[in-house]
């Protein structure tokens, strides 16, 4: 089972995130080596020193990532300032970004992103042979020069840019209300249907099956639509209409007995 800090994860530990909850920004332990995973944490901040991040402009899935690093030698790789691997991913460099990446890679806001990481593959499913440029957008919108228009924060897929209804799949910690990936509409919160829910599917009618819980529990809840009010007044009314029953079966009988 992953950490409950992580939405998916390649070890037990929460140093080992491959995907973060909504909001939340994963830094690799290692940029060498991406595939151990890394650490889901706040979205990027400036840094206060003379290192780290010197402008977080790279928006992704609705979280901050760097888009300048303050060391002129850096350049963000995946959304972190990276120095000792950089002459591998960026072909062009400025002072503190990078103004072409290698092939395989694609460039976002003056950093190099891989497309079979996070937060890259949120953009781009494509990058082969587009010299540093993404070829295919991974929300289902056409690449323009290399440039992916973004979907509305909820949608992991649109077809239409920046627009709530326009979801066709929804990014994680959101379930599609109306159940229908084939066509556009709105993505809601997880939380808000069950509380303290981190992924969920919409299932028949109006249920929704919670995948995954913030303690990290898992499991398949299936909750209705209903609130605990109306499950409550629900419950009341069946006591009440059984209580009934057995009341006029009591007497039915009484007065048959007397005749």
């Amino acid at each position: 089972a992953c950490s409950p800090e992580c939405a998916e994860c390649v070890g037990p530990a929460n140093n080992q995130c491959s995907s973060c909850p909504a909001g939340k920004k994963l830094t690799y332990t290692d940029d060498s080596n991406p595939n151990n995973g890394g650490t889901c944490g706040d979205a990027c901040k400036v840094s206060a020193d003379g290192t780290g991040c010197e402008t977080c402009g790279a928006q992704i899935g609705g979280t901050a990532y760097c888009s300048k690093c303050k060391t002129s030698t850096q350049a963000p790789l995946n959304g972190d300032c990276a120095a000792s691997s950089r002459a591998t991913f960026c072909t062009k460099m400025g002072n503190g970004v990078c103004l072409q990446c290698e092939d395989n890679y694609f460039l976002k806001d003056g950093g190099c992103y891989q497309t079979d990481r996070q937060p890259g593959k949120q953009v781009c499913s494509n990058a082969q042979g587009g010299n540093g440029k993404c070829q295919t957008c991974a929300n289902g919108l056409a690449a323009t020069d290399g440039n992916c228009a973004e979907c509305h924060p909820t949608c992991a897929t649109c077809s239409v840019p920046s627009t709530a209804s326009s979801c066709k799949t929804c990014a994680t910690g959101y379930y599609k209300e109306n159940g229908d990936d084939t066509t556009d509409g709105p993505c809601m919160k997880c939380s808000e249907k069950i509380s303290g829910c981190k992924q969920c599917v919409s299932s028949s009618g109006s249920s929704v099956i919670c995948l995954e819980s913030e303690v990290g529990t898992g499991g398949s809840t299936n909750k209705s639509g209903l609130s605990t009010g109306a499950i409550a007044g629900i419950s009341v009314a069946v006591i009440v209409v059984v209580g009934g029953l057995v009341g006029f079966l009591c007497w039915w009988f009484l007065c048959r007995g007397k005749a």
